[in-house]
């Protein structure tokens, strides 16, 4: 990270930094097949085009080395972002236990000083109570104090009655007032090592920021776009690149407040009374920063219709000219077993060997997401088990990325692959429509040589 940030950005001059269920063998029942069913055959071997790279998922670089050759551990993230004010202690959602908790901005409506102490006080809790043993946190658009060259210019438009100091609002988020186990990033990195003698005794390396393109463009003279905190012209202008140059090319996990371009970032737009057509609000300078750094994870949140997970494999510019992503790709076969849906997929090749494994992936009404699996190569969807059938809400969304993992066709993350999670709580827009379970991520990471 550069030594000293663009003038233009209002950190410039003082950054706050931190450092399954079988069938009985006794049942003589005819299995039922599912009209979900694909064909148990290999695929034929096709002709591909030249331009077709295959999905690292089935053929990793040999230039990359593999997590397996390092010591690694499980390291359980609990995501979420867009709380807006809501307390986990007060009935607002649900936090639970992990190793690191992560909240991608927008804590509050308006960033008063009641709301952000409201936010870390129930943060401190969670890590007092040894529910994660540490927590990563970022500042989003809505916390307007927290961006004081913003908050000096337009501040009276929000709190005309009741004025903020930024300073003292800041002030929450600094030693000694905040707690030890606690991160606040603002555009900055940190090395977090977790040395809990129950926990797993990783590191990783993140960087965070609260950064998000403004969405509204010029109205007139006086009004030249949104006027929200810690906002930047939208791609192509200059700072929409410049801003995620600072993204060190080692990062392990990125937080930011907004999405990239193209991931989990839809915004629906009503169309008459033809319904709506689904519009990108990400930004794809950040899109473009991803691809150099290549993170294992990235948290964000912002755009509340996104919520979501993707697997992302950023194809090689080796191969194919641009910087494309590729999908997690898997061949299928589904059928049903008793009241279970279990997908066929192929094992891990890379040994040489060619080993069918059967993977159980939960309910049937989950089985109408997998409906569209109708060729090969198909991209596999996160299936969030907390949110598909409100008779199984109380499972957590979870997604695992291990090498011992079920989803995303049964193979864990590899070397080069990044892991886009939109943990936004709330739903829709203001006054929202309800709220989202907090995405739990499963995601192996090296273990420190000193724990």
């Amino acid at each position: 990270m550069p030594s000293q940030l663009p003038a233009w950005l209002p950190w410039s001059s003082s950054t706050l930094s931190s450092t399954p269920s079988q069938q009985s063998p006794k049942d003589n029942k005819k299995k039922v097949r599912s009209r979900f069913r694909f064909s148990r055959s290999k695929p034929k071997p096709r002709t591909l085009p030249p331009q077709h790279i295959r999905s690292s998922l089935m053929s990793p670089s040999p230039d990359q080395p593999s997590m397996a050759t390092k010591k690694t551990k499980k390291t359980r993230f609990i995501c979420v972002g867009d709380t807006h004010n809501l307390s986990p202690y007060q009935g607002g959602f649900k936090v639970p236990k992990g190793d690191v908790l992560i909240h991608a901005g927008d804590m509050t409506k308006q960033g008063t000083y009641g709301e952000l102490k409201k936010t870390i006080d129930w943060i401190e809790r969670l890590v007092e109570e040894g529910v994660v043993e540490q927590a990563i946190i970022i500042a989003g658009n809505h916390e307007l104090t927290l961006d004081p060259p913003f908050y000096s210019s337009y501040g009276h438009n929000w709190h005309s009655q009741n004025p903020q100091d930024p300073a003292t609002c800041l002030s929450l988020f600094t030693p000694p007032t905040l707690h030890p186990s606690i991160t606040f990033l603002t555009h900055s990195s940190a090395h977090i090592i977790l040395t809990s003698p129950t926990g797993p005794g990783t590191h990783f390396k993140v960087f965070g920021s609260p950064y998000t393109p403004i969405h509204i463009t010029k109205v007139n003279e006086l009004c030249e776009g949104s006027r929200w905190a810690f906002q930047y012209p939208p791609f192509p202008s200059t700072k929409s690149e410049e801003i995620w140059e600072d993204i060190p090319s080692d990062t392990d996990l990125l937080i930011t407040h907004g999405p990239p371009f193209s991931h989990l970032d839809g915004w629906p737009i009503p169309v008459g009374r033809h319904g709506v057509v689904e519009t990108h609000k990400g930004c794809e300078g950040l899109r473009r920063a991803c691809w150099k750094a290549r993170p294992k994870l990235h948290v964000f949140g912002h755009i509340h219709e996104g919520r979501g997970v993707q697997r992302v494999m950023w194809r090689d510019s080796t191969h194919v000219i641009g910087m494309e992503e590729g999908c997690a790709c898997s061949y299928l076969e589904a059928e049903e077993e008793g009241d279970k849906l279990r997908v066929l997929t192929p094992g891990d090749d890379t040994n040489g060997k060619d080993e069918t494994r059967r993977v159980s992936i939960g309910t049937k009404e989950m089985a109408e997401k997998v409906e569209g699996f109708t060729h090969d190569h198909a991209q596999m969807e996160w299936i969030d088990p907390g949110a598909v059938d409100e008779r199984i809400s109380g499972k957590m969304s979870v997604v695992d990325v291990t090498r011992r993992t079920r989803m995303f066709g049964g193979v864990g993350l590899r070397e080069g692959e990044t892991l886009m999670v939109n943990a936004a709580i709330v739903r829709g827009a203001y006054p929202y429509k309800g709220v989202n379970k907090a995405v739990v991520v499963d995601i192996e990471l090296e273990v420190w040589e000193g724990s």
